[in-house]
């Protein structure tokens, strides 16, 4: 390995004395840089390398060679020339950095980053190996659409290869045949060359316009079309238009062969593509996006097709109608702020199609979309936030039309929980909290009877409507708690976590329902067990107690927690971690108590060598050393290590 390093620094011997020979680093920095390249070639020969072993070594490479161009810069500026022959070292940073890209590839093979890294680089530097580069990558990764379309891209932007280009496509509709992005990018490609072509022939003289669709001046012409009234009659100088410009009439009457050929391509394209991909809904809004930002010959029977074949492949997805509506709203493009004289009429066009949709696809996800769909409409529907009172009126205001499609997926089967909760939760932000009420609680005693997201909310709004009755109506209290307990026992404890804390602290107050609270939850844990990660009741509800009724309540709890057959590690921590808190006041009951409870969690996980390393830092910081010998005397012994185990920690 130190033959091979010696061997190619010795390589670099001519570009550092030119370095040197044209005053652009010192003796004393090629020194360094020596080092600095030494260091990186041993990294890059070891057994293993890292990627970022390359990519250190091609990031100080940059670095150092775009010094070189800045000092190469100040010296010809020193010396009044503006241009200078190339050398050596102008070429061989460069170099050095595509070889070390060649080797991160060869060794790193499947790392598309990587190699859009070094493809990027040899674009930008064109130090000719860019083909080299594009082929190596599409031979190591076909089947990745990017590569076929950034090499398309390449050859028609940079070498100016139309054919090429054109190729490399078709050869990438082989190799990834259910790819939407290459269908989309050959598409924006031939219209760009159509459109350069054209953009040649105006230059020329011999054409006008291009195929890119001016939203402005579109927008604008409508506008003066539908206001005539506001302008001078101009009917003389219109009658003699032709006659006095008879070239620009010519012009105007004859077909645009550009726009002709356009619609060709973009029909052509457009049928493949749906043939190769023919359930994908999303490759056909591209090509409307497309249709809509280019000036074709026939573009409006061109969209009339493809809405039309959206509707009849797509019409049983929700997506499709999703969609629709809310090209209802903003159009293809929503470039531009709608008015607010437009926002009624446009809300209520989008809520037709949203009907519509719900008879040809009455489901759960329909609804789930609409109720999106009106939600976002609001602020800019119905901006004070209240609904009207006239139920005719249904259709031009949002938050009444949001209260019909509540109503409505309940009385067709189709709400879920998550629609359930959005119910709810709308009606306690327009103030309604006793219908929010009254509807939770029909929920919760009904068909999501088990929904934990709905308890919690329940419990929220019990908490919020009767903080003075609640508390003392006990025979409603207890009423509700046992419906809620009810729930506890059918969820397991994972899911049901914000649930239990809410209950811990909403019942912490009424001592006798409190107890029953936690006879559940022992229950629960002896039937189920502790949990080893993530929430762990027990530990919630000991630090509920310990912060209620002090340290011995929450000892007792705590002790019976651990007496359950499978109490969990994070009990065990917990308390561990509690009694170690009060060992620095001086308690010494607290450390025996510490170390009970390492005995009793190593018994059942005595394989963890993590614990054992935990037992035997706290001995060591509060115990004695025969305490911690003795610690790990045990641990080598349980875990049959012939190493040093803890004398490290």
């Amino acid at each position: 390995m130190a033959d091979v390093v010696q061997y190619k620094l010795e390589r670099m011997l001519p570009e550092l004395d030119d370095l040197e020979r044209r005053g652009l680093f010192s003796k004393f920095e090629i020194g360094e840089i020596v080092k600095q390249r030494r260091k990186f070639e041993y990294r890059l020969k070891r057994h293993s390398p890292l990627k970022s072993d390359f990519i250190a070594y091609i990031d100080y490479e940059k670095q150092l060679d775009a010094l070189r161009l800045l000092r190469k810069r100040a010296l010809m500026k020193e010396d009044g020339h503006a241009k200078s022959k190339k050398s050596v070292s102008d070429f061989s940073g460069v170099a050095r950095i595509v070889e070390i890209y060649r080797l991160a590839t060869n060794r790193f093979k499947g790392d598309i980053e990587l190699w859009f890294q070094y493809l990027e680089f040899c674009r930008e530097r064109r130090n000719g190996r860019m083909k080299k580069a594009l082929v190596d990558a599409i031979r190591m990764h076909p089947t990745v659409p990017g590569l076929w379309i950034y090499a398309a891209s390449w050859e028609f932007d940079q070498n100016l290869n139309v054919a090429a280009a054109r190729a490399l496509m078709q050869r990438g509709f082989r190799a990834c045949p259910s790819s939407e992005d290459l269908w989309i990018e050959y598409l924006r490609m031939e219209l760009t060359y159509l459109n350069k072509l054209k953009a040649r022939k105006v230059a020329l003289g011999e054409d006008v316009g291009t195929l890119t669709n001016d939203q402005k001046n579109a927008k604008e012409k409508q506008w003066r079309d539908e206001n005539k009234e506001l302008f001078m009659s101009l009917d003389d100088e219109i009658k003699d238009d032709k006659a006095s410009n008879p070239q620009d009439a010519e012009q105007k009457d004859k077909v645009d062969l550009f726009k002709e050929h356009g619609f060709s391509i973009f029909q052509t394209v457009y049928n493949s593509a749906i043939e190769a991909i023919p359930s994908s809904f999303s490759l056909r809004t591209r090509f409307l996006e497309i249709l809509d930002a280019t000036d074709l010959a026939h573009s409006e029977d061109m969209q009339k097709q493809i809405l039309d074949d959206l509707k009849k492949d797509f019409c049983k997805e929700p997506t499709y109608w999703d969609w629709l509506a809310r090209l209802e709203m903003f159009g293809l493009k929503n470039v531009e702020k709608v008015s607010e004289g437009m926002i009624s009429d446009r809300v209520r066009e989008a809520i037709q199609v949203y009907e519509e949709g719900l008879k040809v696809v009455p489901s759960a996800t329909m609804f789930e979309l609409y109720v999106k769909f009106l939600t976002d409409a609001i602020p800019c529907g119905n901006g004070d936030g209240k609904s009207s009172d006239n139920s005719s009126n249904h259709v031009g205001d949002p938050i009444a039309q949001l209260l019909m499609v509540y109503e409505k997926a309940e009385s067709m089967g189709c709400i879920t929980e998550a629609l359930a909760c959005q119910h709810v939760s709308f009606l306690l932000q327009l103030g309604k909290q006793v219908e929010a009420k009254t509807l939770v609680e029909k929920f919760c005693t009904g068909k999501f009877s088990e929904a934990v997201h709905l308890w919690a909310l329940r419990l929220s709004i019990e908490m919020m409507c009767t903080e003075n009755g609640f508390s003392s109506n006990k025979a409603a209290l207890l009423s509700f708690f046992e419906l809620l307990r009810n729930v506890l026992m059918k969820v397991s404890i994972s899911k049901a976590e914000n649930l239990w804390l809410m209950a811990l602290k909403v019942f912490s107050s009424h001592k006798q329902i409190f107890d029953k609270l936690i006879d559940t939850a022992v229950a629960l844990l002896a039937k189920d067990g502790g949990s080893d990660g993530g929430f762990s009741l027990s530990s919630a509800i000991v630090n509920y107690v310990l912060q209620k009724d002090g340290l011995r309540s929450a000892r007792e709890m705590y002790r019976r927690f651990i007496a359950l057959p499978h109490p969990g590690l994070s009990i065990y921590k917990n308390c561990i971690e509690l009694e170690l808190s009060i060992v620095s006041t001086g308690d010494e009951g607290s450390l025996a108590n510490a170390r009970s409870l390492y005995d009793a969690m190593l018994t059942t996980y005595d394989q963890d060598a993590n614990l054992w390393r935990d037992y035997y830092s706290m001995e060591v910081k509060f115990g004695t050393l025969e305490k911690a010998a003795a610690v790990e005397w045990r641990a080598r012994k349980t875990l049959n290590k012939g190493f040093p185990l803890l004398s490290t920690v």
